[in-house]
């Protein structure tokens, strides 16, 4: 019987070429957007699930005020092992840049880690060569990832080796362990023995440490936040004053994570949702697609049914046809639709910034999700068609006296509503992102980020030898400015307490920090408000003689204006000095951010990276310099900068991989509805024939008969628009809340999407409304 079933569907869509061939392209399309989505939203949800029970690791958060820290001091560790019971291992990790040399081989390491021996225990890192935890235990030891080991060591054995870092110290292979994979929020090259790091003392005033730890089983997983509460709480009664520790689940890091200081750049879960609801919605219009023709071509095929169901066919029988009809369609489509996503991955990965294997299409958890999306794919498509059509009476059908009655119409309509109007919502969503991407990447920091290099200082060599780097490098003419500052603009994130004169101790509050040397207002192009810059040759700071330099934003902290500001006593943790000048607030870091109270104050010695201006058009001049300067002061190391606007585009990565995926599906989502909306127009005209024919022997146009023909569509589109909008405004709203400064949702964006929309539906129907108005009506009157 399936057989029988099979057989006479394929026999009907033979006969169907057209309808076939738009049904089957509308699906694979939708599907393969799905699948395209879908990829993408798993690889998201699949962070660091790789490792053994994830869900029994936590990382540690220090927290204090409203803010929120992936670091905390490195004595917790020990601490957390040895109170608290739920605790298995724990292990701590910091994070660095180093230089790494072996023979005539020299590379910038950016993902370099020191780390306990435990954290063998607390990750799960497959051994390839070696014995990793047993080194780490040793000083000076260092483990390498496979490819870091190739990059060093090609095919030879890296074990014993030895790396020169930094051009002063060096490590002895100890292990190799496979590469982390992608998914992995903790990510290194190179994990060298924690034990190397000189001892710190167990106080609570410095995090700078990454602290993890497993539990011992899912029953301790689920006690250890109480128990962690309950260790503060401890700590408190007997007088300490600890940071308040929280317990972030591994797996929720990636996408769930506020905390500052991430290790890596984490993702978004508002993007993942919305994505797998563009998916859904792309699949939805294709389906809609497919139950719009066939019930627009139930009646031609009411003959067929009651004949069916004049010589016996049951009504359970019929549904099963149509039911078959469907899948056969979406079988076809769903291998076309493997075909585009295999074909398109590179583009896609290009698009997505992921890096996604064809391998992952044969994963048995992926299998499962494209056999599950085929079969509710069917339900969905044919099951409207099925349940209508073999409704029909029998002998009204053979008489002829099937029609496309009202209630089927307008049931056609509802859906094509459906579709523009889940078009119009992702078009509009598109040109909001797009708008807003616009917008941060105009918009005025209050600074000049252009045109401005910076070089990093984060060895000993580099920042004893910066003063003479920074005046070889003045004396070239492509240089502005140069000034040594502590943390790059776009990633400040030193947070110190600050008070003023008159202030009660209860007033203290928090400031971002950023030491420099003179020139930084300069070299950063700050625009002074108040007072003065710092002097060409400040005095050497001690603990009672800074000078600072503060932001808008503080003064208004402070409640004084900027010209009361200047001179005002003030202090920044145990920095004491006055106010020099007051500078223009400027965006220090995301605009997903409101702008802070900042302080600047002169200190050299706090100096770690060197920023660098440019004059416009000296770029390539500048460079050589640069590179030049570089040689001759570190020749130990590859020249390393970064543009400043590059840093700050990094801060958008996630909206730009957002906006570009919205952009290219929703463009997919209108050519889906547009194809249904074709095929529709296709059926229409071919039913209006002889009326068309009428209208013009009794003199109609052709202007009025492409509007007679067209007019339904701008009253659908209008309509789907209608319900749209509002949707659209709550969606888009909702994600540009997550932006301290955004742009206004005016009616400008609402209509250009309702015109672009309108346009391309009139232009898909048009074609086929201009020929049938064109044709020869001795001819349209003879085809009925």
């Amino acid at each position: 019987m399936l057989a029988n079933y099979l057989r006479v569907a394929l026999r009907s869509l033979r006969r169907q070429k057209g309808y076939a061939a738009i049904n089957v392209l509308g699906l694979a399309v939708g599907i393969a957007c799905c699948l395209f989505l879908l990829l993408y939203v798993g690889d998201e949800l699949r962070y660091d699930r790789h490792h053994e029970a994830p869900e029994e690791v936590f990382r540690i958060h220090a927290q204090f005020d409203d803010r929120e820290l992936a670091l905390t001091p490195p004595m917790v560790a020990g601490l957390l092992e040895e109170e608290v019971p739920a605790v298995e291992a724990a292990a701590r990790l910091y994070a660095t840049g180093n230089v790494v040399r072996f023979e005539d081989r020299v590379f910038e390491e950016d993902r370099f880690v020191y780390a306990d021996a435990s954290v063998f225990d607390v990750f799960t890192l497959p051994v390839l060569a070696g014995a990793p935890e047993a080194a780490l235990q040793n000083p000076e030891t260092v483990v390498l990832t496979a490819s870091a080991a190739a990059r060093y060591f090609g095919d030879a054995d890296p074990v014993g080796q030895t790396l020169l870092v930094n051009n002063r110290q060096t490590f002895e292979v100890g292990g190799v362990i496979a590469d982390l994979p992608a998914t992995s929020h903790v990510q290194f090259d190179l994990v060298a023995s924690f034990a190397t790091l000189p001892e710190t003392p167990p106080i609570w005033s410095n995090a700078n440490h990454y602290t993890y730890v497993r539990t011992r089983g899912p029953e301790a997983a689920a006690a250890f936040p109480a128990q962690l509460a309950a260790l503060i709480a401890r700590l408190e009664a007997d007088g300490q004053q600890p940071w308040a520790l929280q317990a972030m689940p591994l797996t929720d890091i990636h996408l769930r994570s506020t905390a500052e200081y991430e290790m890596d750049r984490s993702g978004d879960l508002t993007t993942v949702y919305g994505l797998a609801l563009v998916a859904a919605l792309i699949l939805l219009i294709a389906c809609i697609n497919y139950m719009n023709l066939a019930t627009a071509r139930a009646v031609r095929r009411a003959g067929e049914i009651g004949l069916r169901k004049s010589i016996g066919a049951f009504r359970g029988q019929l549904v099963r046809q149509f039911y078959a009809e469907a899948a056969v369609l979406t079988v076809i489509a769903g291998v076309l639709a493997l075909l585009f996503v295999v074909a398109g991955l590179p583009a896609f990965n290009g698009l997505s910034g992921k890096a996604l294997a064809a391998s992952a299409l044969v994963e048995p958890q992926f299998v499962l999700l494209v056999a599950g999306m085929l079969a509710l794919v069917t339900l969905l498509a044919g099951g409207y068609p099925a349940l209508h059509l073999s409704s029909l009476e029998p002998v009204r059908a053979l008489r002829g006296g099937v029609r496309s009655g009202r209630g089927a119409a307008w049931f056609r309509k509802g859906l094509v509503v459906v579709q523009f109007g889940i078009s119009a919502v992702l078009v509009i969503g598109t040109l909001v992102v797009l708008s807003q991407l616009r917008y941060l990447s105009s918009q005025d920091l209050g600074f000049d980020k252009e045109h401005l290099v910076v070089l990093p200082l984060d060895d000993g060599t580099l920042r004893e030898a910066y003063p003479a780097i920074e005046a070889a490098l003045d004396q070239s003419p492509a240089v502005v400015a140069t000034a040594g500052i502590n943390q790059v603009p776009g990633e400040l994130g030193w947070t110190s307490q600050m008070w003023g004169e008159g202030m009660a101790d209860d007033d203290v509050f928090y400031v971002k920090g950023l030491p420099a040397d003179a020139d930084v207002a300069d070299a950063l192009g700050l625009r002074l408000v108040a007072g003065e810059a710092f002097p060409a040759q400040p005095p050497e700071p001690d603990s009672t003689n800074h000078l600072f330099l503060i932001n808008e934003a503080t003064a208004r902290q402070f409640g004084w204006t900027p010209a009361e500001a200047v001179g005002r006593s003030v202090a920044v943790d145990t920095r004491q000095g006055v106010v020099r000048g007051v500078v223009q607030d400027f965006h220090y870091r995301s605009l997903h951010e409101p702008i802070e109270p900042l302080a600047v104050w002169y200190d050299p010695g706090g100096v770690f990276n060197l920023a660098v201006r440019i004059a416009p058009g000296g770029t390539r001049a500048a460079r050589d310099r640069i590179e030049a300067v570089w040689a001759e002061f570190a020749p130990h190391r590859p020249v390393s900068y970064r543009f400043l606007d590059d840093v700050y585009a990094q801060l958008y990565q996630g909206e730009q991989t957002f906006g570009r995926l919205v952009s290219v599906f929703a463009f997919l989502a209108v050519f889906v509805a547009c194809l249904g909306l074709f095929g529709l127009a296709s059926f229409t005209v071919a039913q209006r024939t002889r009326e068309i024919g009428v209208r013009k022997v009794l003199g109609a146009t052709v202007p009025a008969l492409v509007g007679l023909l067209t007019k339904e569509v701008v009253a659908l589109v209008a309509v789907a628009f209608a319900v749209a909008a509002p949707v659209a405004y709550l969606g888009v709203g909702r994600w540009l809340d997550g932006f301290a400064s955004r742009i206004d949702l005016g009616p400008g964006v609402f209509a250009l999407a309702g015109l672009g929309v309108l346009a391309i539906a009139l232009l898909t129907v048009s074609g086929q409304a201009l020929r049938a108005a064109t044709a020869d009506p001795v001819r349209s009157l003879r085809s009925d």
